[in-house]
């Protein structure tokens, strides 16, 4: 077949807008079996490629930059394609058909009239380079030209000068140099046979350069050309030679990313479910963790707070350090058992505290080792930072075991408390913040507000385990009495009955704040508030007034403040969202949450494939226009929940036991789960389910392990017995107005051992999962809660007239009369439920609220 049917077939092939390329697993590396790709790559298709040191980045239409952190090397890196014969050159940016996506690279294909080009973009993981390599298809020589703009400048806020640009025949390429610091790059290729001349000219004004290449075609492999992009921080190194030492590495540094992915599989938490795509969004996730790790040679490593196009002056969003989001980050690390890294995180996090106030930083550009970063007032500002260091060390000992931590940063731990307790009124018991500081609202810069009031909850309580742990007991002591004090306060200071909701914040003056704000669920798990408290604000959070069918906004719809184009007032945050399916979930109220979690599986594939932005606008699907395309908290959320929430999994380190709680969909007949790590085990297990039993394998690499099992059942079920290595053993249940479950203690052993779980009877209620299209209107049904009494199921729900308003229950039990929904029965024990429009008042949204119930008998 020659070329030009090649490139035929290849234009006839129909491409899903984005799908997973799949081949026999023992034939594929593992960034292989991750791939995913698009065809649908215009306007806004953001690429990202990874390494320790530096990143290639950005879209089509404004074209790449690359970073050998701190700086920016070059921006406006784009191609374009001159066949031979050819006088006009064609711009790449217009010829851009498709990109795939790996791990450890990204590949896009440009087809022009008769040839095809495919760009690879690497970067090794540990340098500060980047290798740009094409491959050519066409019955004809094609050159590329090569377009950018030279910077070799520092990171927002600090800035260099007198930077010069050469042409180094040696090499052949440029060569960018500023003399301050004696620091160079290099941007070449051997294949070039043209080149913008750099001589001073008053018509030369943008400052783009370009050189063309002609790829070089072997016996039987398409015609291929390299560009290389080099930082030498020392400037001691020559071009040339940089150049040549790239060339002659770059296999054995692609062999080398591509073991790292695979070693981080092999390590990392690994959960298979029946759906793919939620397969292939965890594995993603894990994968932007890890891609999240940067190395400046000035500050030590950390993570960066995510990958988006610069803005202003070299202001790439957010490819610096943030405390925040590193915590969250590590949250997520703890729960895919990545302990090593979220204690390094944690180390760098501490390293910048304050040493004269204990107060955690918020914001490190990756240009403050070239400056005196305490003259810019980004450093020290928010005081909630230091509320949520003391929980996410807590967290992380709990977990990991690693009491050690603790007691090698005691002097950091107790700083920390010491500052967030000079915070604290002897008033009302509660953190105010300081009219020069900031808490995590940042629109009303508040005297208090809730979210700081609830991380005081949470940061004595963990302060008090840290304390009693490092045998420091009085102070735990001191502790647990702060933490019973603000318990009382909050239910107080923070409730509005006439709103049935709580406030979320108060002035300097001490007026109310009541802008109908998701707030701070962990409050509800903590039971601070009443029982009918929690149920009304869970009640509320599910509602359309709060829930989009892409996520949840963090202010209502009817709130005076909603904007849903807002960053602040009224977008859809991935991590809130997240972190409101765990409270679901844990407040036992697991198709609400199923469906809040899996609402962001399609921003997966929105814009960076594998990759999740930061928000999303609140009443159309789509990203809010400030949105980051890579953000490192939102991949994080997504594999936090799926481990706390779905899986229910807690584990114990002080006792090598855990407790495994899941809530699994009832149309998943199975999940598998690998390298759950204790600290004197490592643990796998297998669920699988049916109408009636349940069955758990345990594969235990390590020493026996105590294990609570607790797997949601249907409602109403009847539970027949239980059995664990095929002995009966003794099983209860546990009853909650949204779900039922089993409940078993276990002691799994080294090696395999099984639990098998038997009941008789009941109901599960199946969500749809919406299709998303960008530019979409919020359509589906919103559930809000649900009873089982009696076998009278009493469901309330939000609904549009014209929007799909079905869900199905899946059952062996009859329907024998029903209010407000027509039934029609399915195969497999299943019905298809309808709910009538009601004549309730519609809500900002096109919503009415509305009751049904239905009754159930044996068949």
């Amino acid at each position: 077949m020659s070329r030009i049917q090649l490139l035929l077939l290849f234009l006839c092939v129909v491409f899903s807008p984005v799908h997973a390329q799949q081949s026999a697993a023992d034939t594929q590396s593992f960034s292989d079996r991750q791939a995913l790709q698009t065809d649908s790559v215009e306007p806004r298709r953001f690429v990202a490629v990874h390494g320790r040191q530096t990143v290639i980045m950005g879209y089509p239409e404004s074209g790449l930059e690359v970073w050998g952190y701190p700086f920016q090397i070059i921006s406006n890196y784009h191609v374009g394609f001159r066949a031979a014969g050819a006088v006009t050159e064609s711009d790449g940016r217009l010829l851009l058909r498709s990109i795939e996506y790996q791990p450890d690279s990204v590949t896009r294909v440009y087809i022009g009239p008769d040839y095809l080009v495919r760009e690879k973009l690497f970067v090794p993981l540990n340098q500060a380079a980047a290798v740009l390599s094409y491959e050519v298809e066409s019955p004809r020589p094609v050159d590329i030209e090569i377009h950018f703009l030279p910077d070799l400048n520092l990171m927002w806020p600090a800035a260099v000068g007198g930077q010069n640009t050469h042409w180094n025949a040696d090499v052949p390429g440029y060569v960018i140099a500023e003399p301050l610091h004696g620091v160079t790059a290099v941007i070449g290729s051997p294949q070039t046979v043209a080149h913008d001349d750099t001589t001073n000219s008053t018509l030369h004004t943008d400052g783009t350069l370009s050189f063309s290449l002609r790829p070089r075609a072997t016996a039987g492999a398409p015609a291929r050309a390299t560009v290389y992009v080099a930082l030498n921080a020392a400037g001691t190194k020559e071009p040339a030679a940089t150049l040549h030492e790239l060339s002659a590495h770059l296999q054995e540094m692609e062999a080398e990313a591509t073991a790292h992915y695979t070693e981080l599989k092999s390590q990392a938490l690994q959960i298979h479910t029946p759906d793919e795509d939620i397969n292939r969004a965890l594995a993603w996730s894990e994968v932007a963790l890890d891609q999240a790790w940067v190395c400046n040679p000035q500050l030590s490593c950390g993570i960066v707070a995510g990958y988006g196009p610069s803005r202003d002056a070299r202001r790439p969003q957010y490819a610096w350090f943030f405390a925040g989001d590193g915590m969250v980050a590590t949250d997520a690390l703890i729960s895919a058992g990545e302990y090593s890294r979220a204690r390094d995180e944690l180390a760098f996090i501490a390293k910048y505290q304050d040493p004269a106030t204990g107060m955690i930083w918020h914001e490190l550009s990756q240009s403050a080792g070239y400056v005196d970063w305490s003259k810019y007032p980004y450093m020290y500002v928010h005081v909630d930072l230091s509320f949520d260091y003391l929980n996410t060390v807590a967290h992380y000992v709990a977990v990991s075991g690693d009491t050690t931590f603790a007691m090698d940063h005691w002097p950091s731990i107790i700083a920390a408390y010491r500052y967030c307790h000079s915070l604290i009124r002897n008033t009302d018991h509660l953190p105010h913040i300081p009219a020069d500081k900031e808490g995590g609202d940042e629109q009303h810069r508040p005297g208090d507000d809730l979210s700081l009031s609830a991380s005081w909850v949470a940061a004595t309580s963990g302060f008090a385990e840290l304390a009693r742990l490092t045998d420091h007991l009085q102070l735990a002591d001191e502790a647990l009495k702060e933490n019973q004090l603000s318990r009382q306060a909050i239910a107080t200071h923070y409730w509005n009955a006439e709103k049935n909701f709580w406030i979320n914040s108060h002035t300097q003056s001490g007026a109310p704040i009541l802008n109908r704000r998701r707030g701070p669920m962990q409050l509800i798990t903590r039971k601070v508030f009443s029982a009918q408290q929690n149920d009304a604000l869970l009640n509320a959070l599910a509602s359309s007034d709060f829930q989009a069918d892409w996520g949840m906004r963090g202010v209502a719809a009817s709130s005076e403040d909603f904007d849903p184009y807002s960053y602040a007032t009224g977008s859809i945050s991935a991590l809130g969202t997240t972190e409101a399916a765990v409270t679901f979930w844990q407040e036992h109220r697991p198709n609400i949450a199923f469906a809040v979690w899996s609402s962001i599986l399609p921003w997966n594939t929105l814009d960076s494939l594998g990759h999740i932005h930061e928000v999303l606008a609140g009443t159309y699907y789509h990203e809010q226009m400030e949105s980051v395309p890579e953000q490192t908290w939102s991949s994080a959320g997504l594999l936090d929940a799926a481990s706390r929430g779905l899986l229910g999994l807690d584990i114990q380190g002080a006792t090598n036991s855990i407790h495994l709680t899941p809530h699994l969909p009832v149309e998943w007949n199975q999940i598998s789960v690998e390298n759950v790590h204790l600290p004197h085990s490592m643990l796998a297990f297998t669920i699988s389910q049916n109408m009636n039993h349940i069955d758990l394998e345990v594969k235990n690499e390590g020493s026996a392990t105590k294990m609570l099992f607790e797997p949601q059942i249907p409602m109403g079920a009847r539970l027949l017995g239980a059995e664990f290595q095929g002995r009966a053993i003794a099983a209860d249940t546990e009853s909650f107005p949204e779900d039922e479950h089993a409940k078993v203690t276990l002691d799994a052993p080294a090696g395999t051992s099984h639990c098998h779980l038997r009941w008789d009877g009941g109901l599960s209620v199946i969500l749809n999962r919406p299709v998303l299209h960008v530019g979409d209107p919020i359509r589906e049904m919103k559930l809000t809660s649900l009873h089982l009494q009696d076998r009278t199921l009493s469901i309330e729900a939000d609904i549009q007239p014209h929007g799909n308003n079905t869900f199905r229950i899946k059952t062996p039990w009859k329907i024998t009369s029903n209010e407000g929904a027509t039934v029609q029965s399915l195969p497999d024990d299943q019905y298809q439920i309808t709910i009538a429009p009601g004549s309730a008042q519609v809500n900002p949204v096109g919503y009415t609220h509305t009751h049904l119930e239905l009754t159930f008998a044996r068949k």
